[in-house]
């Protein structure tokens, strides 16, 4: 998970954006309190909606409390009570970070090789306590890199290349349900998986091309240097996105989200598209500032 899966704040109400800040500071305080104050640099915007979905679906109460931020004693936060949701997702992160890391060495680029040599050592010792809370997420995530790295060696389409994170991040989403609404937590993070790593291929389709790193796009893309190029790049990733878009938003439709409903259909029908109309931006000729907008 990468960070892509943000809010559309310009159209959360207040008070939802102030429960939706509410637990990222509070994944932020689990990071902290479970692994230092290293674990909260793990902290991103995908995991803060994987903790409202579980939160909202699993009916767990969360009272929250205005405290002081640990990091910044000047300012407050609210924070929810600590719960095994909260924790589960830090543990996630954790195990998520140390195989990324490993990862990296794989790929081509010296500095990227040396940073993660530099923070190695931190997230291995984090990630040795989070495979003894969370064994059977490690066992997921784990397999999951492997099959990753069988469909990259084969040189993959963009399907198949897809399956492993968005079918990890399904089981994921559906440990600890049963029936109909198991069924339905997994088809909400195969898509969002399936979502992520589509977003994230046609981020980094540039970089990958210049580097030699693997990318799904590449088959179709090995160049896309002229603005036609981009063109035809851009109407294939909007295609992906928009068929992925579609099945992630009736899958969602089947459960019920008691407590967060309106900040998680946000993020679903909004905050998804704007990540990737961001993306498509990198491509065209024409930059927008997204801070602009037209009243009429």
């Amino acid at each position: 998970m990468l960070g892509y899966i943000r809010p559309d704040k310009a159209e959360l109400k207040i008070r939802d954006y102030e429960i939706y800040r509410g637990v990222y500071c509070s994944l932020c305080n689990a990071l902290g309190r479970n692994y230092t104050v290293l674990g909260r640099l793990l902290l991103n915007y995908d995991f803060t909606f994987a903790a409202l979905l579980l939160l909202a679906v699993s009916g767990s109460p969360c009272t929250f409390t205005r405290k002081h931020c640990p990091l910044n004693p000047l300012k407050k936060c609210i924070f929810c009570d600590k719960t095994p949701v909260l924790d589960r997702c830090a543990h996630i992160a954790v195990i998520i970070a140390y195989y990324k890391l490993r990862d990296n060495f794989k790929d081509k680029g010296f500095v990227k090789k040396i940073v993660s040599a530099l923070v190695f050592p931190s997230i291995a010792l984090m990630h040795k306590k989070a495979r003894r809370l969370a064994p059977g997420e490690e066992a997921m995530i784990s397999e999951n890199m492997k099959q990753q790295e069988i469909a990259e060696n084969k040189g993959a389409g963009l399907d198949e290349a897809a399956h492993p994170s968005a079918n990890t991040l399904g089981k994921i989403f559906a440990d600890g349900f049963e029936g109909e609404k198991a069924d339905a937590m997994y088809e909400t993070g195969y898509y969002t998986g399936r979502m992520i790593y589509i977003l994230d291929a046609a981020d980094d389709l540039e970089n990958d091309i210049k580097s030699g790193n693997f990318n799904p796009y590449k088959s179709e893309f090995p160049e896309i240097n002229s603005p036609e190029k981009k063109k035809e790049f851009i109407a294939r990733a909007e295609k992906s996105v928009n068929l992925t878009h579609a099945a992630l938003l009736e899958a969602a439709e089947k459960i019920e989200t008691r407590g967060f409903g309106e900040i998680i259909d946000n993020i679903i029908c909004g905050g998804f598209l704007n990540a990737a109309g961001k993306i498509y931006g990198k491509y065209t000729e024409e930059k927008t500032d997204s801070r602009s907008f037209t009243v009429k």
